[in-house]
C-alpha cells in the first residue's frame, strides 16, 4: 500500500497545481471555450481515475447506468461521480457495434487497437457553437466554441455585439450535442439513446480525420456537409446498434404531448422559401417571415429562440435530418442503402471530397459499377 499512496498523492499534488495554471488560463480565455485547457484537464482526469482505480470502490457498469440515468441533475455530485465509469461502459459498448459493423483501420493492428481511433469521450457540458452566416445567403462561413457557462443574456448580447459590428453577418449561439475533440465532448444532459448516438457519431469524425473527406471541410463547405451527414447515418446507426444488444437503462418517461404541427414540414418550406427571397435580395423580407414562422411554432408549443440565416446554415450542414433541404442528405441516404453494410458505406464516402464526388459514385451505385 505505501508503494501505492506516495506516487498517488504526488500526482494529486501535481494535478491540483496545473488545475490552477489552467483556471489562470481560462480567466484569459474570454468568451471562447478554451479546446486547450479542457484537453488537457480532461487528459489529466483520465489519467487520476485509471491510476486511482485499485483505490476505489466503483459501482458495477450497469448499476452506474441505471443510476446516472435516473437522475434529473447529471450536473450534480451524484452524476459526477458516476461519469467515468459510465464514460467507460459507453466507449465498450460502441466499440463492440463498431466491430461488429466491421469497421477496420485498414492497416493491421494489435487486438486492443482494432477500433482505431480508440473510441474515447468525456461526459459535460457541451459548448455552444457561435455560427455566422452572411445574411445575404445561407452560408455557414464560421464557427467559435463559447464557454459552457455563458448565461442566455450572455450569449444574446454576443450576438447583438457581433451584428452590430458587422450589419453583413448574421450569427447564433446554438447549442451542441456534442463537439469531436479528443476525447469527443458528450452532452451529459442526453438520453441514454441520444448520447450512444452522439458518442458514435464523434467516433467517425474522428475515423474520417485520416482520410480525404475529413481533411477536405476546411476547403469546402459541401464537405462539412458531407462529413457532418455521414457521421450522423453511422452514428445513428451504431447507437441503434448499442441499443439494441444492451436495452436502454433509463426509467421510462411519461409520454410527451403530440406536437399539433409538423415542426419539419414547417422548417423545409420556411428554408426553401428565404433561400428564395435571398437569392432576390429581400433580406429584411427573408428575415421578417423567419421570425413570423418562429412565433407561429412557438404557438404550437415549439420554442426555437431564434431563427435566422445563423440557424439554417448550422443544421442544413446535418443534411440527413428531416428538416433538412440539403440534396446531399437524400444523396448520401440512398449511398448508405446501396452500399449494403455500414464498413462498406465508410469505405465509399471516406474518399469523397465535394458534391460532383457523391453524385457520381451515386450514379456509379445505380449503374451497378463497382466503387
Amino acid at each position: 500500500m505505501p508503494r501505492i499512496v506516495l506516487p498517488v498523492g504526488a500526482l494529486l499534488l501535481a494535478f491540483g497545481l496545473w488545475l490552477g495554471l489552467l483556471g489562470l488560463r481560462e480567466a484569459r480565455a474570454g468568451d471562447s471555450f478554451d479546446l486547450l485547457r479542457w484537453e488537457l484537464a480532461t487528459v489529466a482526469n483520465k489519467a487520476l481515475f485509471a491510476i486511482a482505480s485499485p483505490l476505489r470502490d466503483d459501482p458495477h457498469s450497469q448499476d452506474a447506468l441505471e443510476r446516472y440515468f435516473a437522475l434529473d441533475d447529471r450536473y450534480g455530485d451524484e452524476a459526477r461521480g458516476l461519469e467515468n465509469a459510465v464514460e467507460a461502459v459507453i466507449e465498450g459498448r460502441v466499440d463492440a457495434a463498431i466491430r461488429e459493423a466491421g469497421l477496420s483501420f485498414p492497416v493491421p493492428l494489435p487486438g486492443a487497437l482494432q477500433v482505431w481511433p480508440p473510441v474515447d469521450i468525456e461526459i459535460a457540458r457541451a459548448p455552444r457553437v457561435l455560427v455566422t452566416s452572411p445574411r445575404a445567403e445561407i452560408l455557414r462561413v464560421d464557427d467559435r466554441l463559447l464557454r459552457t457557462d455563458l448565461t442566455l443574456r450572455e450569449r444574446d448580447a454576443i450576438e447583438r455585439e457581433a451584428e452590430v459590428r458587422d450589419s453583413s453577418i448574421s450569427v447564433l449561439a446554438i447549442p451542441t450535442g456534442g463537439v469531436a475533440t479528443y476525447p469527443a465532448i458528450v452532452r451529459a444532459s442526453a438520453s441514454y439513446r441520444s448520447l450512444v448516438a452522439i458518442a458514435a457519431h464523434e467516433w467517425v469524425h474522428h475515423y474520417l480525420a485520416f482520410y480525404p473527406l475529413g481533411r477536405a471541410i476546411f476547403n469546402d463547405p459541401d464537405a462539412l456537409t458531407i462529413n457532418e451527414t455521414v457521421a450522423s447515418i453511422a452514428g445513428d446507426e451504431l447507437g441503434a446498434m448499442v441499443v439494441a444488444r444492451h436495452g436502454d437503462p433509463a426509467p421510462p418517461r411519461p409520454p410527451a404531448a403530440a406536437p399539433t404541427i409538423d415542426r419539419s414540414e414547417v422548417l423545409r418550406d420556411l428554408h426553401t422559401e428565404v433561400d428564395a427571397l435571398l437569392a432576390e435580395g429581400r433580406i429584411e423580407e427573408a428575415e421578417r417571415r423567419m421570425e413570423e414562422v418562429r412565433q407561429e411554432l412557438e404557438d404550437h408549443g415549439i420554442r426555437i429562440r431564434r431563427i435566422n440565416q445563423a440557424y439554417f446554415a448550422f443544421y442544413g450542414t446535418y443534411a440527413s435530418r428531416d428538416d433538412a433541404i440539403h440534396p446531399l442528405g437524400g444523396q448520401l441516404i440512398e449511398v448508405r442503402e446501396r452500399a449494403g453494410s455500414l464498413a462498406r458505406f465508410l469505405e465509399l464516402v471516406r474518399g469523397v471530397t465535394t458534391a460532383a464526388d457523391v453524385e457520381e459514385l451515386l450514379g456509379r451505385l445505380r449503374g451497378g459499377g463497382r466503387s
